[in-house]
């Protein structure tokens, strides 16, 4: 998605990645209180269906993650676009701005059986996670959605941006994925809003531009 898009961005990055890095208050002693994070698997729709926003993921409270969270449930999930090697594949460091991260901000609900969504994240998940099948029996899983409060989004330079769920879940999914359709000349374009990476292994040039443009066509 373009510069700018912020809810846009937010959906495509949780709709493209399969994990996210997830920080919750500690319970264990030795830092009890302190911030402590996690690899949690998830999922917001079926492989290869369309974007839902919706995050979805299993707990168990074998793991100090579903513990922390009966305790204080209030987690943030981090979701970077270099979990996808997109930015030290064009050169761009993981810190940087341009490379896009989202912080969603929320509470784990559990979903049962009789809930309306229950067999739809249940389906997303074993999609993408088929080893989820076996977490269930052998170490007392339980399916959960993030309920969200806030999404923070930062993709460019200049500071964080914030989205509501509201902006979020409206986006429209075809949004997430942008088709190129008209020809443009680089040289019309600002420096300000276009940066150029240089990828050595590959010998290619990434452009990413920020702000909407329905084509991009090159000669080389």
């Amino acid at each position: 998605p373009p510069y700018k898009d912020y809810a846009a961005m937010a959906r495509f990055l949780v709709h493209e990645l399969d994990w996210t890095a997830m920080g919750t208050i500690s319970t264990l002693n030795a830092i009890k209180g302190f911030p402590m994070v996690n690899v949690i698997s998830i999922a917001d729709s079926a492989r290869g269906e369309k974007s839902t926003g919706r995050i979805f993921f299993y707990l168990t409270d074998l793991d100090f993650t579903g513990i922390d969270l009966k305790s204080q449930n209030r987690l943030t999930a981090l979701f970077s676009m270099e979990q996808s090697r997109n930015c030290s594949d064009s050169n761009t460091d993981a810190m940087e701005p341009t490379c896009a991260r989202v912080m969603v901000s929320g509470t784990a609900k559990q979903l049962h059986k009789n809930d309306e969504n229950f067999d739809f994240a249940k389906t997303a998940m074993f999609s993408r996670h088929p080893a989820a099948k076996k977490w269930i029996d052998t170490h007392n899983f339980y399916l959960c959605e993030l309920e969200i409060t806030q999404i923070c989004v930062l993709d460019y330079y200049g500071g964080p941006h914030y989205v509501t769920p509201e902006d979020y879940y409206k986006t429209d999914p075809e949004k997430v994925f942008y088709k190129r359709q008209n020809h443009f000349n680089l040289q019309s374009i600002d420096e300000d809003d276009l940066e150029r990476r240089h990828h050595k292994r590959s010998k290619s040039l990434r452009i990413r531009v920020h702000r909407d443009v329905d084509e991009i066509s090159i000669e080389v």
